[in-house]
Parts: C-alpha cells; structure tokens; sequence
C-alpha cells in the first residue's frame, strides 16, 4: 500500500515539474519567435503614408507648372483639403505624385 501511495506522489510531482519545465520551455520559444518591428522600419499604417503624401503635395511648386497642370493640382488640393485623401482615385493620387517627381533637364 505504501509504495502505491508512494508511487502516486511520485507522479504527481513528476507531472507537476513537467507542467513547469513545458510552460518555461514554451514562454522561452515564443520570446524567441517574436518580431518586433523597428521604430524606422520601412512598414507604416496608411494614416501615416496619407499625411505624408499630402505634405509631399502641398510642397508643389505651381509657379513652374503649366496652367492646365497647375489647375488641376490645385483642384485636386481643395478636394483632399474639404473631403480627405481617401476620395481621391488612384489616377488623382498618381496624377499628383507625378506633379512632385523632380524633372530632369
């Protein structure tokens, strides 16, 4: 009887340490398969891209532009200045980016 009982202890502190041993080995194995990104890291959230797609088109210089150019950025301005940057299509957003491009001469 007594090494029945004696045996059953046995395995439940064996099950007990194997229990702590498989949490410890698990916490360690998913610390190691973390990602942490980089504060400069070349991912950013579309709130981010927008803003600075809108500051890289309000830096046009529409002195230089031809008129009908320089009408349409500065429709396209006030469009995205009275109803945002997610109105604009993706040939306005072009449109503007290839306004910002520096032109070789």
């Amino acid at each position: 009887m007594t090494t029945w009982i004696t045996s059953i202890i046995a395995g439940f502190i064996g099950a007990l340490l194997a229990r702590v041993w498989y949490r410890h080995w698990r916490r360690r194995r998913i610390a190691a398969r973390r990602r942490v990104e980089s504060p400069n890291s070349h991912y950013s959230s579309s709130g981010v891209r927008n803003q600075e797609d809108r500051e890289r088109w309000g830096s046009i210089n529409l002195r230089i532009l031809h008129p009908l150019n320089r009408d349409e950025v500065e429709r396209l301005l006030d469009v995205v200045d009275e109803d945002g940057i997610k109105v604009l299509s993706s040939k306005d957003r072009l449109f503007l980016d290839n306004m910002t491009i520096p032109r070789l001469g």
